[in-house]
């Protein structure tokens, strides 16, 4: 068919255009489209309906819904619309248009062709157009509108300051033209420097007046005048600027002779303590080690240092320690009466610490760390009721006495002119020397100070307080003990 033409079928006497057809398609298919979106609108919001009511079951959202539409409503209604021409005239209805008759039909076999008007070729109908007038001004502050830009008159102004990348070049260099005049200016006009001078007896105040951008420099130019050592020691951070006015410590420092670990060195000291001279030397030391003066003394224009390194080795060692035979004197002990108690080795952990001074070996000491099995002495307890000695000793000899026993009267003395009483003896100088302390069996403890012409040999004559005692003692063989103390 050719576009255009109007299609008239015959029995039906339907008359429908290409133009028709293809409106039609396109609103059937608009149909389907808004079908399927409010399928899925309808799908959306059940879910939202099922998620809300899970968040919130007891959320009433119809009802919000309701009143948020109702706030709305007056909202609008409160809002007032002021017209600037209120006599402005009203436009004129469109008229209506006739009908047009619908064409005859003409015969089945014949077609008409009539020219189809298209969408360009239909008249445009222009709407009437209400005239309001201009609308009233604002009522808004006037630093909410922006000024106008800045624009320089002269070219030079223009070339500095025209746009935003030209202004932040000629901010730029300027700070970089003031930045280097400062440097130039601080470089070159003199500051005034106070230096503290500190020797071992006094402290020497020095007004200087330097070029010197650090401390460290101004140490140097002092040096370079004569002015202080090359060697001084400067308190103050070597990279610290110089500023007018500040003040600057130097202390004097002076060359010794030292002794360090057996050597003699050279060292250059300052006021100040033994610890800090050593560390600024660069001598190491330890908690070991053995300084002079001590570490906390402070350093005169005489003072020696002297360390020695110490330095210890110490080795463990397993070792059996036997048990010792010790003699007791009790006096708890019924005179004469003596009691034995076995003991038993030991084994024992000793510490051998080799004490070493500047290398050379200065001894070695042994310690006991700690027993593996403790070792218990034998001890030989003596009774003395009748004397009340008391104490440790050893035995230094062990004889069979030919005891024999006498008395004398009251104030008698002996051989070596002390009174003779209960517990002293006569003895052979030859056999057992005068002095001697002696313990005897069944008797007790005696000391010899007395003699006799019939005491030879292993005799031993014992004092009693009685001619009765002496006759029952009679004459007995008994073990006897030459004992001293122990150390």
């Amino acid at each position: 068919m050719i576009p255009g033409h109007i299609l008239i079928s015959g029995s039906e006497n339907n008359i429908k255009t290409e133009a028709d057809i293809k409106r039609e398609t396109i609103q059937l298919e608009r149909d389907q489209i808004r079908e399927k979106i409010k399928e899925l609108i309808e799908a959306e919001y059940a879910r939202l309906e099922e998620e809300a009511a899970r968040i919130a079951p007891e959320f009433d959202y119809e009802a919000e819904a309701e009143k948020l539409k109702v706030e709305e409503e007056e909202e609008l209604a409160n809002v007032a619309f002021v017209w600037a021409d209120t006599d402005a005239e009203e436009p004129e209805p469109e008229p209506e248009q006739e009908p047009q008759a619908e064409p005859e039909p003409e015969s089945e076999s014949q077609s008409v062709q009539e020219s189809e008007p298209t969408e360009d070729s239909e008249p445009v109908k222009e709407k009437a157009k209400k005239e309001y007038g201009p609308l009233p001004k604002a009522k808004v502050s006037p630093s909410k509108y922006p000024k106008p830009r800045y624009v320089p008159e002269s070219a030079a102004a223009r070339a500095l300051f025209g746009d935003r990348h030209r202004r932040t070049l000629t901010a730029a260099l300027v700070m970089m033209i003031l930045f280097t005049g400062y440097q130039v200016w601080d470089y070159m006009v003199p500051k005034t420097v106070n230096v503290d001078y500190v020797t071992y007896g006094d402290t020497q105040h020095i007004e200087y007046a330097t070029a010197a951008r650090t401390a460290g420099e101004l140490k140097d130019d002092l040096a370079e005048e004569g002015k202080t050592g090359r060697n001084d020691l400067m308190d103050t951070n070597p990279e610290l600027p110089v500023k007018n006015g500040m003040t600057v410590e130097i202390r004097c420092a002076t060359e010794t002779d030292a002794k360090i670990a057996g050597k003699k060195q050279k060292l250059w000291l300052v006021p100040g303590t033994v610890e800090e001279n050593l560390v600024l030397n660069g001598i190491s030391f330890d908690d070991d080690d053995e300084v002079k003066p001590a570490l906390d003394k402070k350093i005169s224009d005489d003072t020696s240092i002297v360390v020695n390194e110490i330095h210890y080795d110490v080795e463990e060692k397993n070792e059996v320690v036997e048990s010792v035979d010790k003699v007791i004197l009790d006096p708890s002990l019924t005179s004469g009466v003596q009691e034995t108690s076995e003991g038993n080795d030991g084994e024992g952990i000793f510490t051998y610490t080799t004490k070493y001074v500047n290398g050379k070996n200065k001894g070695t000491e042994r310690e006991l760390k700690e027993w593996i099995t403790e070792p218990h002495d034998s001890v030989l307890r003596l009774g003395t009721s009748g004397t009340g000695n008391s104490g440790e000793y050893t035995v230094s000899m062990t004889f069979t006495a030919n005891t024999t026993a006498y008395t004398a009267r009251a104030g008698a003395r002996g051989a070596l002119g002390m009174g003779v009483h209960y517990g002293t003896c006569a003895a052979d100088p030859g056999f057992v020397s005068l002095r001697s302390e002696l313990w005897v069996e069944g008797y007790g403890y005696a000391y010899a100070c007395d003699t006799g012409g019939a005491v030879k040999g292993n005799v031993v004559d014992l004092y009693m307080n009685s001619r009765a005692a002496c006759i029952s003692w009679g004459r007995r063989n008994q073990t006897a003990y030459v004992i001293i103390p122990a150390e």
